[in-house]
């Protein structure tokens, strides 16, 4: 019974596994940051090639970093970390010895 199910089931598991092929493959291109980065420099020489106008070059150059934001964007939800300008902070330490100094390490008191 369970030989003929597999059999009977071929064509329907062949097809889901060649949508889950294309779909791997369609969500790296989606956020693949190469692919946006080599049309970056592209546009860069046709602009330097005098092929397309500065107008042309700004509107296309904001479209790219647009695409290249959505991908860090979906990069970061799907890390379940969305940060942004007002939830973003940097601290930095910085060491002292006892009376207030700089520590170095390995160094003694040269006073």
């Amino acid at each position: 019974m369970f030989i003929l199910d597999d059999i009977l089931l071929f064509p329907v598991n062949g097809f889901k596994f060649i949508m889950r092929q294309i779909q791997e493959i369609a969500d790296r291109e989606l956020n693949d940051e190469s692919v946006l980065k080599q049309q970056l420099l592209e546009l860069q020489m046709r602009l330097e090639l005098e092929e397309i106008s500065d107008e042309d070059y700004a509107e296309a150059e904001r479209e790219l970093f647009g695409r290249m934001r959505a991908i860090k964007m979906r990069q970061l939800e799907a890390l379940g970390q969305v940060h942004t300008a007002e939830t973003s902070s940097i601290v930095i330490e910085s060491g002292s010895d006892s009376e207030g100094g700089f520590y170095e390490p390995g160094g003694g008191d040269e006073r």
